[in-house]
């Protein structure tokens, strides 16, 4: 992706299908410096963020800005909103783990996978 402002990449490591759990999918994506990314790109799932490198900002609709460092875990609920917001000097990368929340999961078949 590239938003004028420089390269965005996104990779997704794993998807449900892969991983045999409540995961929907584990992804990596690195924010160009002053690039934003919307954090809710997918309903019905909960999101834990995990910030790999860099510093930047998350921008809740409900809770307003919070700075985010190397190191920084954060969880989203399903109802959460909010975005990311890379410096204007560095670029910003995060793992994404994304889940079905525990009212989804429960009305599924168990999932193992096929030996």
């Amino acid at each position: 992706m590239d938003d004028g402002i420089g390269e965005t990449a996104w990779r997704c490591l794993g998807r449900r299908g892969m991983l045999y759990s409540e995961c929907e999918s584990f992804d990596y994506a690195r924010l160009a410096p002053g690039a934003s990314l919307d954090g809710r790109g997918r309903d019905e799932i909960e999101e834990v963020w995990f910030v790999l490198a860099g510093e930047g900002t998350y921008l809740d609709a409900g809770s307003g800005a919070r700075p985010v460092h190397t190191g920084d875990l954060l969880i989203c609920p399903q109802t959460a909103r909010g975005h990311w917001r890379a410096p204007f000097d560095t670029p910003l990368e995060l793992l994404l783990l994304a889940m079905m929340p525990a009212s989804i999961s429960r009305s599924l078949p168990p999932r193992a996978p096929v030996s």
